[in-house]
Parts: structure tokens; C-alpha cells; sequence
């Protein structure tokens, strides 16, 4: 099966200080893959790179054939690939509703002059936009704080409103920086299973950085694990869990 994302040989420097060192990667439609590490082993620089947030020093990124590596983040997700972030960034002064709604406008197809003149077709799709977003929001049970400030939802809901922002973009790939950070153990346990929900829901290929090594055990395929930049394994999580240089580096932390 051919690679939906493939990376080659991907490397960020910053200043000299190589913080990704020749990071492949290909992922196939429809997997789950869990990327992890210590703190600073350049997990997020990877997702950085993969969204456009940085341009890589060196290294090629395709997404269906196509090379990624001089688009802009707003192109890059028009094409698929949609993020969550580390720390939360929501806005927060909008409605849950509206926030999920800013996800589906990167592909609404009417322009400025029907906006200002609000005609037929600014409404038609409009209404679309917030019918979708509403079902969205049932997959975290949020729909009854849909004109909530998203400011005012708790800590573990801010999380969800993120995701679904994120599917609101229709991605091919959904990119879950940390998801489970923050949440407690029932939290933790009802997001995997809606990560896997998701996956078959919208047909996605997923990839999750996180700490939380029961959730990327129990719902990843297969891992890979980044120390000081580099990739010291991969494979599936009963090879990563029994792998001795990850234990040392990762693992076995304490």
C-alpha cells in the first residue's frame, strides 16, 4: 500500500542545534501511530514541520505525492493534514459553536461579495456549516454548551472543542499533539475510544504524540520513539515495550 504522508531524511536545525535529525516516516491510510519520546526529543518540532510552521533544513515531506515543504500552514491544511496543539489555543471569547465553525470555512466556497451582500448562497452554506458543526459537537456530548464561551468550558471539554476544530477542517490526517494532558483516568479512558471512533468515523489516518503510555499502547498499530532528535525504534508497541534501548532512553525513566 502506498504512503498517504511520507517524510524522507527530515531535519530542522536551529542555529546550529539540530533539533530532528533524518526523520522518516510513512503513513498509510487509515492507521494510528503513536510518536513518542522525552521531554525535548523533537516530537513537536516534527508536527511543526509536518504543518508548515517550520520549513525544514533538510528532508522532503509528501502528502499524496505532492511535497508539502514550501506551503504555508492554511495550504497545508486545505490539502488534509489538520493539528491539535500542546497547549490549547481555542478562541476562547467565542462560542464553542462558532469555534468549530471557523474550522469548516477554509473550505467555503463563497467569496466576499456574497458575504457583504449576504445573498442566497452565503446563507445556504452557512446553514450547512453550523448543522455540521453541531454534529460534531456531539461527539463530545458538547452540543447542549454550544453558545457557551469556549473560555468557560472545563479543562478536559477545551481539549475536545480543539479536536473536533480540527475535524471541522475535514482532514485526511489528524495530528493529536499530547490529547490526554491534563485529563484524569476516566477522561483518558473515554478519549480512547474516541480517537478510535474518529478514526473509523472519518476515515483517518491518525498520528499522536503523548505521554500517557496506556493510551498509546492500547490504541496505537505501531510506534516510533525519538530521543535528542533522532529515531531509536519502531515498531509494534509489544516490540517497543520490550526494546531495551527504549527502556533505557524512554521507558524506564523514572
Amino acid at each position: 500500500m502506498s504512503a498517504l504522508l511520507k517524510t524522507q531524511n527530515l531535519t530542522m536545525r536551529f542555529r546550529g542545534l539540530v533539533a530532528v535529525s533524518n526523520f522518516n516516516l510513512a503513513l498509510s491510510k487509515n492507521e494510528l501511530v503513536g510518536l513518542i519520546g522525552p521531554n525535548g526529543a523533537g516530537k513537536t518540532t516534527v508536527f511543526n514541520m509536518l504543518t508548515g510552521v517550520y520549513c525544514p533544513s533538510n528532508g522532503d515531506i509528501e502528502l499524496d505525492g505532492e511535497s508539502l515543504n514550501e506551503l504555508k500552514p492554511h495550504d497545508i491544511t486545505a490539502r488534509g493534514i489538520a493539528r491539535t496543539f500542546q497547549n490549547i489555543r481555542l478562541f476562547k471569547d467565542l462560542s464553542v459553536l462558532d469555534n468549530v465553525k471557523l474550522g469548516h470555512h477554509i473550505h467555503m466556497t463563497y467569496g466576499l461579495w456574497a458575504t457583504t451582500v449576504q445573498s442566497a448562497h452565503f446563507y445556504e452554506e452557512e446553514e450547512k456549516i453550523e448543522q455540521d458543526s453541531l454534529k460534531l459537537l456531539q461527539i463530545f456530548n458538547l452540543e447542549k454548551m454550544a453558545h457557551f464561551q469556549a473560555k468557560n468550558l472545563p479543562y478536559g471539554a477545551q481539549r475536545h472543542l480543539e479536536i473536533l476544530r480540527a475535524l471541522a477542517t475535514k482532514p485526511k490526517i489528524l495530528l493529536l499533539d499530547e490529547p490526554a494532558a491534563g485529563l484524569n483516568h476516566t477522561e483518558t479512558e473515554s478519549l480512547m475510544e474516541t480517537i478510535q471512533h474518529i478514526r473509523e468515523k472519518f476515515d483517518l489516518t491518525i498520528l499522536l504524540i503523548e505521554h500517557d503510555m496506556k493510551l498509546v499502547m492500547g490504541i496505537c498499530e505501531r510506534i516510533l520513539v525519538l530521543d535528542h532528535g533522532e529515531t531509536i525504534a519502531q515498531g509494534t508497541p509489544k516490540e517497543i515495550q520490550q526494546n531495551p534501548v527504549v527502556i533505557k532512553a524512554y521507558l524506564g525513566e523514572s
